[in-house]
């Protein structure tokens, strides 16, 4: 295995043995939380991908202006779900690397380093946004691509644009068939703030991270 891929990497052996499908699972992860679990197990069932890799940004392109928790503290709480499945491995490459994190520079670095299929996860409202991304029409063009519904919204205008995509670009882009999950990790920052538990909207292990490290407190 390729050196710069160990030392970024937690759960290392995930990473081991066969490679041909993986995809990158990009996001500020600011809590990580339920609806984000879920989305990721469903990808690696629905899409037969050998391993999924949890890729916290150090500073999103679009959130330059905006307060995001400590880069070690987002990937500990991510590290309490890699236990969920088999699969899922955690990638300090964006955290460590530093600057603004594009998309399209990451997936290059991967996809020369593993090959195989890399496919890249992200959620409705950012795919509906891509082809408006830094070299977002590449990332059309050469990444099949996965998201998931949305809970309790209309979603029939973004299923327009990306039957859009198929046809501009021959974008390959699987919609799961998961029932949207009800989380959102600006209302748990809040809750928490509140002196309230989130409770299921977070993944097992995360809430005791929170606690234990006085996070989103101020």
């Amino acid at each position: 295995m390729n050196e710069d891929i160990r030392t970024d990497v937690v759960n290392k052996n995930c990473l081991t043995g066969s490679t041909r499908r993986y995809a990158i699972y990009g996001g500020s992860f600011d809590p990580i939380h339920a609806g984000h679990a879920a989305l990721a197990e469903c990808a690696v069932r629905e899409c037969g991908l050998d391993k999924l890799i949890f890729m916290p940004a150090y500073t999103s392109p679009f959130k330059q202006e905006k307060h995001v928790t400590d880069g070690r503290d987002r990937c500990g709480m991510i590290e309490a779900v890699l236990k969920l499945n088999r699969a899922f491995c955690l990638s300090r490459y964006e955290v460590t690397k530093a600057g603004p994190s594009y998309t399209v520079e990451t997936l290059r670095y991967w996809k020369r380093l593993l090959g195989g299929e890399l496919s890249f996860v992200l959620g409705f409202d950012s795919v509906v946004q891509l082809d408006k991304w830094y070299m977002g029409e590449e990332i059309l063009r050469d990444y099949p691509l996965i998201t998931a519904r949305r809970p309790d919204t209309d979603d029939s205008e973004g299923f327009e644009i990306i039957e859009s995509f198929r046809s501009r670009y021959a974008s390959r882009i699987t919609v799961l068939s998961m029932e949207p999950v009800d989380a959102s990790s600006t209302e748990i920052r809040d809750m928490v703030k509140a002196g309230q538990s989130p409770g299921k909207m977070l993944p097992p292990g995360v809430e005791e991270y929170i606690i234990e490290h006085d996070l989103y407190r101020q």
